[in-house]
């Protein structure tokens, strides 16, 4: 009698035991469900913990995009886990550094700051003390474990920046956060921040240097160190470490840039101001310094054009309404300058550059009055503004102030001794009053810092075409051309003095 399989058995034939064992290897396979290949996958990660790893990665770029692609993806994480305090810090962290990166665009910085402190009150890491004077907010400490990462958090919403005056409070702050976690590189990035300037602040980015790290941001910091002392191949190799590291680094593009014009001021760096302009095209700080040095090169247009980008991004920046109108005012187009240094001057009333500026567009324009007011109020802001003196100088000149011209121009000549315009001005005073000895002495002192010029800018010139930069060399011939037809005005005249010394009274 055969025997009855049990329900769910293969039963006992050999032939049915066989498959049965082939179908159990085979499904095995399919599956991978044996005991050996269970252990071996590792569990998959939560998708808020991958977003807050592709957070952290974006925010170490330490580019404006990649501080704001930060934000967005740790945003995401902390909607996701929102009882997780560490995703919220570094949600916080990554605005605030992005609202750094904006405070020249006043609307983006004040939008991202406000959400900054919005995240930390949404989430009680901060609250408002209302014994306070401000609003300035301090941290709740509610989130264990990480008590200096929050001070360093309030500690960068006190900078100056965001709030003026608060830098007493950060540098408490940092100072308790670096008790705790001395070893951590971005508490003394920001003990630097708070005033690079002293010895004290010094120290503390060369501690963060000196800490195991590989951060973009503290290798930038450093170059930026190293070009206050003056060590410019330092300067130059901690911004190439850091473009190494974030290739995108448009902040160190214009380190570089600035460290090899000191090295070197012939050199052509234009590529790197562009290549700063052209990765953070919405940033002004690389658009300002590459339209200097356009201007610097006396090419107008291409600089006007950056300038001009500047204002349509933050229209009330006033430095790029004077730099556009001292491009304009250099080129000869007066008219078009004088809006910029109006519009600089609404914007800062104490601008007396802009007043100076609007005084040679008047003067231009031989309304000696008008021009002899705005001189006058820019002396008001800076008492030792040479070029105004001289400038006030010359308008009393003209209006036949002889007495007043030449208190002006012996008030250049103390603050600037080798200020040849000033001796050739003085001279022409002496030749009125035929007083011929001193005239020809000024011309002689004139001549003698305008020979000086020629002779610097004749080596110049040698120098850049050996070395093919021709570009700078047009403009250093152009500047060339102008001394000598100074010399050569000079000359003329001393000739005429000596002429006269001799015919006698």
């Amino acid at each position: 009698m055969l025997a009855v399989a049990p329900p769910g058995s293969f039963g006992a034939h050999p032939k049915f035991r066989t498959r049965a064992i082939a179908l159990l290897v085979l499904l095995t396979i399919i599956t991978g469900c044996s005991r050996t290949t269970i252990r071996s996958v590792p569990p998959k990660p939560k998708l808020g913990r991958l977003l807050f790893d592709q957070g952290l990665t974006s925010f170490q770029e330490f580019t404006p995009t990649s501080y704001s692609r930060a934000a967005e993806l740790l945003q995401q994480a902390v909607d996701l886990e929102p009882d997780n305090c560490l995703y919220r810090l570094h949600l916080v962290q990554a605005l605030l550094f992005l609202a750094l990166e904006q405070q020249l665009n006043q609307q983006a910085y004040q939008s991202n700051w406000h959400r900054a402190i919005a995240v930390l009150a949404k989430h009680g890491l901060y609250r408002l003390d209302a014994t306070a004077t401000n609003t300035a907010p301090i941290p709740a400490l509610d989130c264990p474990g990480h008590e200096a990462f929050s001070l360093r958090l309030e500690a960068i919403s006190l900078l100056d920046e965001f709030q003026p005056g608060g830098d007493r409070k950060a540098l408490n702050r940092i100072a308790r956060a670096i008790e705790l976690e001395p070893n951590d590189p971005l508490n003394w990035f920001v003990r630097w921040k708070l005033n690079p300037s002293t010895r004290r602040q010094e120290n503390a980015i060369l501690k963060a240097a000196s800490l195991p790290h590989d951060l973009a941001l503290i290798h930038y910091e450093v170059g930026n160190y190293w070009l206050i002392k003056a060590s410019y191949q330092q300067a130059r190799e901690s911004f190439e470490r850091a473009l190494e590291l974030s290739p995108n680094h448009f902040r160190s593009f214009i380190g570089l840039a600035q460290a090899e014009s000191a090295a070197d001021d012939a050199k052509d760096v234009e590529h790197l101001y562009q290549k700063a302009a052209e990765l953070a095209p919405g940033f002004i700080e690389g658009r300002i310094l590459l339209g200097d040095y356009l201007a610097g090169l006396e090419e107008t247009d291409a600089a006007v054009a950056q300038y001009r980008a500047v204002i349509k991004r933050n229209p009330d920046y006033e430095i790029a309404h004077l730099r556009l109108g001292m491009t304009l005012l250099q080129a000869g187009k007066f008219d078009q300058s004088e809006p910029s240094f109006e519009r600089a001057v609404e914007l800062n009333p104490s601008s007396y550059q802009a007043y100076y500026y609007l005084g040679n567009v008047w003067f231009s324009r031989r309304n000696l009055d008008r021009a002899m007011g705005f001189y006058e109020e820019s002396l008001k802001y800076v008492l030792n503004f040479p070029e105004a003196l001289y400038a006030l100088g010359t308008v009393h000149f003209r209006k036949s102030n002889i007495q007043l011209a030449l208190g002006y121009f012996e008030q250049v000549l103390q603050r600037n001794p080798r200020h040849a315009d000033a001796y050739f001005s003085r001279a022409s005073i002496y030749v009125r009053r035929k007083r011929y000895p001193k005239a020809i002495d000024d011309y002689n002192r004139a001549l003698e810092f305008y020979d000086k010029q020629l002779g610097r800018l004749r080596e110049s010139v040698i120098s850049l075409e050996g070395r093919g930069l021709n570009k700078k060399a047009d403009l250093e011939r152009r500047r060339k051309a102008r001394v000598e037809r100074s010399i050569e005005r000079t000359l003329t005249l001393k000739m005429e003095a000596e002429d006269l010394q001799l015919r006698g009274p």
